[in-house]
């Protein structure tokens, strides 16, 4: 569980009157940005029952900051500048970069296995896994073999202890199966605790988000709860993904059944992730909780940490680190999902550069299904965040293009 010490870090929320349009600002040349939010925002649905925000860091400066609606329906909690969203799937890009500090720190090593800082889980045939392979899901272990439910997600140790007991997967498939939604995060977090002694929770707080004044936690304290958005899901949204009662084309005991629906990260009642007891718990892949805000300044930081000179003193990670970190390792077609995926050496998605190769060159963050979307754009030195409680597949990545576009015409002007 996070500790209090976030209370002393981080400055505390700040409550603003509800209201239903949008609010914040816009530096010089994002006007066009601020029009695309706002369309994203009314294509979503009413302000009363979803709620939106976009932050863009350039050069650490705060260049747009917007939020809209309202967080928290049951609650009448409205939106706010400093309102934290789950992150849920986008959770990974925040888990590799922890790892990758760790690393930095010499502590730890991605190529080397992970049965060298965890020795039971060399069994059964994990003796070769190395952290690279799990951060990059290509180690086939995207799903567990005994059947667990929405509680047994909030124990890690748990989880740990359990996966030690499972074996890389027979079936072909497992092999391009890009994304898994809860084990590399139980391996992971277990890692950490072996190398450096705290729970990844108390690491980030302590090395990433207390230093750099981010409102990015691995769960959260009761003092937060308030200020978190609830979240709903968009009209088919589920359907996306394997469903338990034999949708799949293996159904529920199959390898799709074991991925996406043991248990489902979005389960039929979405207020399972407003229950206080899920919101205070250390659930490594899924459990992040930030503000849009806190995500576009992390994301600055990485993307002006990947563009300094050789040997220039990092505000995070080391150019040397950030480079192999980015550097391709794997891209392939999700059997089971569909969609293709990238991942550098680091476990970070690596992303298209779309219609902006000026600025997007070499762009790396999250881009996937939820509520959450994030990009780095070491080339342009700039962050850029969408969180939004209402998950569906569109809004969050047609704005960041937008501000992608933004960001290329101020790269020109400049």
């Amino acid at each position: 569980m996070t500790t209090s010490l976030v209370r002393q870090v981080l400055p505390r929320p700040r409550l603003r009157a509800t209201t239903t349009g949008v609010h914040g600002t816009t530096a010089p040349g994002y006007a066009s940005v601020r029009h695309s939010f706002e369309r994203a925002c009314r294509e979503a649905g009413p302000p009363g029952s979803q709620g939106a925000a976009l932050a863009v860091v350039r050069d650490g400066e705060l260049v747009v900051d917007l939020w809209q609606g309202t967080a928290d329906p049951v609650a009448g909690a409205p939106w706010t500048g400093d309102t934290l969203a789950p992150v849920l799937t986008g959770s990974h890009g925040i888990l590799a970069t922890a790892v990758l500090l760790l690393a930095d720190m010499g502590a730890l090593a991605l190529d080397r296995p992970v049965a060298d800082y965890w020795p039971e889980f060399a069994v059964r045939g994990k003796g070769a896994v190395t952290l690279r392979d799990v951060l990059t899901f290509t180690a086939r272990l995207p799903g567990m073999a005994a059947g667990i439910d929405q509680r047994d997600v909030e124990n890690p140790r748990m989880m740990a202890a359990l996966l030690e007991l499972d074996g890389p997967e027979d079936d072909p498939r497992a092999g391009g199966v890009l994304h898994g939604p809860w084990t590399a995060g139980w391996i992971v977090a277990e890692v950490v605790r072996r190398v450096d002694g705290r729970d990844l929770d108390l690491f980030f707080l302590e090395e990433i988000a207390g230093p750099l004044g981010l409102d990015v936690h691995f769960g959260l304290v009761p003092d937060q709860l308030p200020h978190t958005a609830r979240i709903s899901y968009d009209t088919g949204f589920r359907s996306r993904f394997p469903a338990p009662d034999g949708g799949a084309d293996d159904g529920v005991d199959g390898l799709c059944g074991r991925v996406w629906n043991n248990p489902s990260p979005f389960p039929a009642d979405a207020g399972v992730w407003s229950e206080r007891r899920r919101r205070h718990a250390l659930i490594p892949s899924l459990g992040v909780y930030a503000s849009a805000r806190g995500l576009a300044r992390l994301q600055g930081v990485l993307a002006a940490d990947a563009v300094r000179a050789p040997g220039e003193k990092p505000l995070l990670l080391s150019r040397r680190t950030l480079d192999r970190a980015r550097s391709f390792w794997v891209e392939g077609l999700d059997p089971l999902l569909g969609g293709v995926s990238a991942y550098g050496e680091g476990g970070l998605q690596l992303l298209d550069e779309g219609p902006h190769p000026a600025a997007c060159a070499g762009a790396f963050g999250h881009q996937g299904p939820g509520g959450v979307a994030y990009r780095s754009w070491p080339r342009a030195r700039t962050g850029a965040a969408w969180a939004g409680s209402r998950l569906t597949t569109g809004p969050g990545t047609r704005v960041l293009d937008e501000v992608a576009g933004a960001v290329e015409r101020g790269l020109r002007v400049g």
